[in-house]
């Protein structure tokens, strides 16, 4: 009898064997969208609208309008943050995940990033999740976190799903490497590219915000910022709260992990105070990453001596290589930061309209909004003001700045090697 068993067993396992490898062969994973060679969005339409508008003037009517009309732009979600990146797709034929979804810059995804996606269902009536497998052939929609998109750039990706379950049966464990728990199917590879306009926003999970790219942006010659090299935004860790002890870090394990691994950061510039820092003498992302401390100057403050002398320390940090990538904040990403990242992105070369409407779009919709007076902009009156005493009439704006770098000590063949570094060819 036990053979006999035995006998039919084999028999049935190698049916289900051949049914298996018959429904893998047929299932398939179809990409939905984006559809192929499409163009994806990184801006949201709201700060779009804000950015088309060529004066601050004609910014500050449009908030003006907008608070009498119901303050739909005020109250838009998507400010300084990228537009959602949403992918869609269908399983048919046993493929019903869980998945991995791949995307990368290269055609063969040797680059790629991967996110790991479980197959779940929600009860109605409990509303608890649970693995059981999806309705056959569901799309499945999933907005993709912190991707993080370069902008005008084309990508790849690709869906996969495990076929069947992770193990095949109660007499083996998850990792027993049968057959049955390594089948998998993949979906073709497709293509988008992002649109072609800066700023790219950077999310991550923790309570630091207002992270972007330096990168991105075209110069007057057609050149584009390098990105990936240089980041702005808030502080990684709070202020100290008694000039004594540091305040407590705003990032989670996995956002050190994108700062280290994913943009490969090198060197944290912090540009708060000494009492702002208290005693932080590691980076927040760890001592594999070069933290350096400069008190720093911000609107009229970087035209006077001592804030031409800090200006030029921060400058040279840019000027080598081997410091890159760099992320360089204060508290906020707004003033001090800001008024560093309008002088490294002007000395590049990137037209005055858009270093203006960088700086402003890190407080849309909130400021312009609580403050209709346009005295409260006197600020980038400060930049304008003080540039403005540099060079003579028909004069550039990039020359300006680089006259006034100049001025700061700052040497021409630094001003060289660092458009060196960052604008592509």
């Amino acid at each position: 009898m036990n053979v006999g068993r035995k006998t039919v067993d084999r028999g049935l396992l190698a049916v289900f064997a051949a049914v298996l490898a018959v429904s893998c062969a047929a299932a398939t994973v179809e990409l939905i969208a984006p559809e192929k060679g499409s163009l994806v969005a990184l801006v949201p339409d709201a700060q779009k609208k804000v950015m088309s508008l060529p004066t601050l003037d004609e910014r500050l009517k449009l908030f003006a309008e907008d608070r009498k009309s119901g303050k739909k732009l005020r109250h838009d979600p998507f400010w300084r943050k990228a537009k959602p990146f949403v992918l869609k797709w269908r399983g048919t034929d046993g493929a019903k995940g869980p998945w991995k979804v791949e995307i990368g810059t290269k055609a063969d995804l040797s680059d790629a990033r991967t996110w790991y996606i479980r197959a779940k269902k929600v009860d109605a009536a409990t509303g608890r999740e649970t693995d059981t497998d999806r309705t056959k052939e569901e799309v499945i929609t999933f907005e993709v976190p912190c991707a993080n998109l370069e902008i005008g750039r084309d990508y790849y990706w690709r869906v996969s799903s495990r076929f069947g379950k992770w193990n095949c049966g109660s007499t083996c464990g998850p990792k027993c490497g049968c057959k049955e728990s390594k089948s998998m199917v993949r979906s073709e590879i497709a293509t988008f590219k992002t649109e072609d306009l800066a700023p790219r926003w950077i999310a991550i999970e923790g309570r630091t915000g207002n992270i972007r790219d330096l990168g991105g942006r075209r110069t007057a010659d057609g050149r584009r910022v390098r990105q990936g090299m240089a980041f702005r935004g808030q502080g990684l860790n709070d202020n100290s709260v008694t000039a004594e002890v540091q305040g407590a870090n705003r990032l989670t394990v996995e956002d050190v992990k994108y700062f280290r691994d994913v943009l490969h950061i090198r060197t944290d510039l912090d540009l708060r105070s000494q009492r702002e820092l208290a005693d932080l003498s590691v980076s927040p992302l760890g001592s594999e990453v070069t933290l350096v401390h400069r008190s720093s100057s911000c609107y009229a403050g970087i035209f006077t001596e001592g804030g031409k002398k800090v200006m030029a320390e921060n400058f040279r940090l840019f000027c080598d290589r081997k410091n890159y990538p760099i992320y360089f904040h204060c508290i906020g990403g707004a003033d001090r930061t800001g008024s560093l990242a309008y002088v490294l992105n002007g000395v590049l070369g990137v037209d005055r309209y858009e270093l203006e409407t960088d700086w402003e779009s890190t407080f849309y919709p909130r400021i312009p909004d609580a403050n209709p007076d346009p005295n409260f902009w006197c600020r980038e009156s400060h930049f304008n003001n003080g540039f403005s005493k540099y060079g003579k009439e028909g004069d550039s704006w990039t020359h300006r700045i680089e006259l006034y770098l100049l001025d700061c000590g700052v040497t021409q063949e630094e001003i060289a090697a660092f458009r060196e570094i960052m604008l592509e060819p």
